[in-house]
């Protein structure tokens, strides 16, 4: 089976899983050396596949990437959900926050914290922070689902 033929079938069971969920959503996919294999999913019913702070969606791609690896097992095919670009312009708030956070513990001298996020932002921030401010640590602190990023100078 090619790579096209297995990426038309995996749109077509989101598609059939969102249809199970009485979603009517449409699926497109983009293929980039930088984010690699992207579904986005356009729907009326955005907020309701994103959920608070992308965890829905999160979990959404838990689950079809489950089915997914079941279905062609010993091939793996590593893909990203997206629901109307909301990973992409989190991904860029979350920089921005990341940034302001840097900016803020120059000029003050002291930690700052961030608001709490789950894993997969935390671990976005924190590898932004150590590929872009040589000069800067960050670290999680708290327990879930309060953990958050406490960016400092080094």
């Amino acid at each position: 089976m090619t790579d096209y033929d297995k990426i038309e079938q995996v749109k077509s069971l989101i598609v059939e899983v969102l249809g199970k969920l009485g979603i009517n959503a449409t699926v497109e996919y983009e293929d980039s050396i930088l984010k690699g294999l992207v579904f986005n999913i356009s729907t009326r019913d955005s907020r309701l596949l994103i959920g608070h702070q992308g965890a829905t969606l999160h979990a959404l791609e838990i689950l079809l990437h489950t089915l997914v690896s079941r279905r062609y097992k010993g091939e793996p095919l590593y893909f990203t959900l997206d629901v109307d670009d909301y990973r992409r312009k989190r991904e860029w708030h979350l920089r921005e926050q990341a940034k302001e956070a840097v900016s803020q513990a120059k000029r003050i001298g002291r930690p700052v914290k961030l608001e709490p996020m789950p894993n997969y932002e935390r671990r976005l921030v924190h590898s932004f922070i150590q590929e872009t401010y040589p000069g800067v640590f960050s670290s999680s602190e708290g327990r879930e689902p309060n953990r958050r990023i406490v960016v400092q100078l080094k």
